[in-house]
């Protein structure tokens, strides 16, 4: 019985994947052609990062507004993607391109997010850690870097025969960056912190090996044996635990529907200034002494700049 029912969920989810793949090859032309047509507006993107979705919204902190204002451009793509029936559809690379700005050297940031499943059933995204060329004042203080530096070292314990990746954590490093982490809110972590997101470590290997392995069994070919559906707690050294969350909020909401987030921003400010128009024409008077107080007490259009 679990096996009959598990080979209807799989194949339901197979045609989810296909549903998807069909869809990134079809849209995919249109999105680039959407770029090319919104390199002419320069607060595009600045626009639609400030109508961002909760995910991504809360992310922001202050300090993250005047280098999101840079922002020029935002691709996604799902690189796995061979055709219809082939390739993992929910593993992507973002990019994001900036005009020259004070705060980084980087005209372009790259990062790519792998759909893995773990031998034990439970699947993420896995990523990287990628770095920023800092010329002013690292927006992560300092979590980024150390975040890279453990990275390295860990594939240099890897190719060690008489070490492994777990003999990193005996190392200074490694618990100089799990007590960074400690005494910094989350809440308080730059969005570009976001860029050191590393998630579980599942290798391609094991991703693969897992999901044959549950194929064998949905099959009949290897015995029934229920796996996990819920993945454990991110590695002690993860400096951004909201990076998967992020990476599904651009990918799968704020991308595609950037023109929505754009034109809806639009709409608000023009009926906003509308009826603020409305209003100083139906009491001229009151309108200037009221119009010297607001300038003084209301908030910036960007409420994140404001705090």
């Amino acid at each position: 019985m679990y096996n009959t029912l598990a080979r209807i969920e799989e194949q339901l989810a197979d045609i989810e994947l296909e549903s998807l793949r069909r869809s990134y090859i079809a849209t995919r032309p249109i999105f680039l052609e959407r770029a090319s047509a919104i390199e002419a507006i320069s607060d595009f993107w600045p626009t639609v990062i400030d109508e961002a979705p909760p995910e991504i919204d809360r992310r922001i902190q202050p300090r993250d507004v005047p280098v999101l204002n840079c922002l020029v451009g935002v691709d996604v793509e799902r690189l796995e993607v061979q055709d219809a029936a082939h390739g993992e559809p929910r593993s992507v690379k973002l990019t994001f391109t900036f005009k020259p700005n004070a705060w980084f050297a980087d005209e372009k940031i790259e990062k790519t997010f792998y759909w893995r499943m773990s031998k034990r059933g439970w699947s993420s995204l896995v990523s990287e850690p990628v770095g920023i060329q800092w010329t002013d004042r690292d927006l992560t203080e300092g979590l980024l870097d150390m975040a890279i530096g453990l990275w390295k070292m860990e594939q240099e314990y890897a190719q060690d025969n008489d070490r492994g990746r777990a003999d990193v954590r005996t190392n200074d490093e490694y618990r100089s960056l799990v007590e960074k982490i400690g005494r910094t809110p989350q809440d308080a972590i730059s969005i570009f912190g976001f860029f050191g997101f590393r998630g579980h470590h599942v290798t391609a290997a094991e991703s693969e090996e897992t999901l044959k392995r549950r194929r064998r069994m949905i099959e009949g070919v290897e015995e029934w044996e229920e796996l996990d559906s819920e993945s454990p707690p991110l590695p002690d050294a993860e400096i951004y635990p909201h990076g998967e969350e992020v990476a599904l909020a651009f990918s799968e909401d704020l991308y595609p529907g950037a023109t929505h987030y754009f034109t809806a921003a639009k709409e608000r400010d023009a009926k906003t200034s509308d009826e603020e128009l409305i209003s100083d024409s139906e009491n001229p008077e009151e309108s200037d002494d009221v119009h010297d107080e607001e300038q003084e007490t209301r908030p910036t259009k960007k409420l994140k700049s404001s705090v």
